[in-house]
Protein backbone atom coordinates (compact mmCIF):
# COMPACT_ATOMS: atom_id res chain seq x y z
CA UNK A 1 0.00 0.00 0.00
CA UNK A 2 1.49 3.59 -0.72
CA UNK A 3 2.08 6.37 1.38
CA UNK A 4 -0.88 8.57 1.88
CA UNK A 5 1.15 12.14 2.17
CA UNK A 6 2.61 10.90 -1.22
CA UNK A 7 -0.83 10.94 -2.65
CA UNK A 8 -1.99 13.86 -1.17
CA UNK A 9 1.02 15.91 -1.83
CA UNK A 10 0.62 14.95 -5.27
CA UNK A 11 -3.07 16.08 -5.22
CA UNK A 12 -2.82 19.89 -3.54
CA UNK A 13 -3.15 22.53 -5.46
CA UNK A 14 -1.41 25.58 -5.12
CA UNK A 15 -2.82 29.44 -5.28
CA UNK A 16 -0.68 31.89 -7.10
CA UNK A 17 -1.38 35.67 -8.58
CA UNK A 18 -2.88 36.14 -11.72
CA UNK A 19 -0.65 36.85 -14.18
CA UNK A 20 -3.31 39.21 -16.28
CA UNK A 21 -2.92 41.52 -13.01
CA UNK A 22 0.32 40.98 -11.76
CA UNK A 23 -1.09 41.69 -8.01
CA UNK A 24 -2.70 44.33 -9.47
CA UNK A 25 -6.65 44.72 -7.73
CA UNK A 26 -7.92 45.71 -11.69
CA UNK A 27 -9.36 42.16 -11.84
CA UNK A 28 -12.97 41.69 -13.03
CA UNK A 29 -15.33 38.83 -13.12
CA UNK A 30 -14.67 38.06 -16.34
CA UNK A 31 -11.13 37.60 -16.01
CA UNK A 32 -10.76 33.45 -17.72
CA UNK A 33 -8.16 32.53 -15.34
CA UNK A 34 -9.08 33.48 -11.90
CA UNK A 35 -12.56 35.69 -12.29
CA UNK A 36 -12.42 38.28 -10.43
CA UNK A 37 -10.54 36.35 -7.29
CA UNK A 38 -7.08 37.86 -7.78
CA UNK A 39 -5.67 34.61 -6.86
CA UNK A 40 -6.48 30.84 -8.96
CA UNK A 41 -5.63 27.28 -8.09
CA UNK A 42 -2.81 26.24 -9.93
CA UNK A 43 -2.77 22.70 -12.02
CA UNK A 44 0.85 23.50 -13.72
CA UNK A 45 -1.48 24.51 -17.53
CA UNK A 46 -2.90 27.43 -18.29
CA UNK A 47 -5.50 28.06 -21.76
CA UNK A 48 -3.90 29.25 -24.91
CA UNK A 49 -4.95 33.24 -25.18
CA UNK A 50 -6.57 32.59 -28.06
CA UNK A 51 -8.87 30.47 -26.47
CA UNK A 52 -11.79 31.05 -28.62
CA UNK A 53 -9.63 30.13 -31.47
CA UNK A 54 -7.60 27.63 -29.96
CA UNK A 55 -8.19 25.15 -27.25
CA UNK A 56 -4.77 24.42 -26.49
CA UNK A 57 -3.40 24.14 -22.71
CA UNK A 58 0.56 25.03 -22.35
CA UNK A 59 2.61 24.18 -19.36
CA UNK A 60 2.71 27.62 -17.45
CA UNK A 61 6.53 28.46 -17.85
CA UNK A 62 6.00 27.86 -21.67
CA UNK A 63 2.99 30.35 -21.40
CA UNK A 64 4.56 32.99 -19.51
CA UNK A 65 7.44 32.97 -21.95
CA UNK A 66 5.21 32.99 -25.14
CA UNK A 67 3.73 35.81 -24.20
CA UNK A 68 0.48 33.67 -23.27
CA UNK A 69 -0.10 32.14 -26.61
CA UNK A 70 1.39 28.18 -27.34
CA UNK A 71 3.70 27.92 -29.41
CA UNK A 72 2.30 27.63 -32.61
CA UNK A 73 -0.18 30.71 -32.26
CA UNK A 74 2.89 32.57 -31.08
CA UNK A 75 4.88 31.73 -34.18
CA UNK A 76 1.26 32.78 -35.88
CA UNK A 77 1.10 36.32 -33.99
CA UNK A 78 5.01 37.00 -34.46
CA UNK A 79 4.37 36.29 -38.32
CA UNK A 80 1.77 38.73 -38.42
CA UNK A 81 -0.84 35.97 -39.06
CA UNK A 82 -3.31 37.00 -36.43
CA UNK A 83 -5.03 40.09 -35.88
CA UNK A 84 -3.26 41.56 -32.47
CA UNK A 85 -6.72 42.90 -31.23
CA UNK A 86 -8.91 40.34 -32.12
CA UNK A 87 -6.87 37.51 -32.71
CA UNK A 88 -8.26 35.99 -35.38
CA UNK A 89 -6.58 34.67 -38.20
CA UNK A 90 -6.01 37.36 -40.98
CA UNK A 91 -7.03 35.86 -44.44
Amino acid sequence: MSDPTTIIGTMMKTMKVCPNHSGGFDCNPFCRICEGNQEYESYGYLQCIRYHHCDTYVEEDVWHEELGFCIPCQALYFDQKIDPFTLEEIA
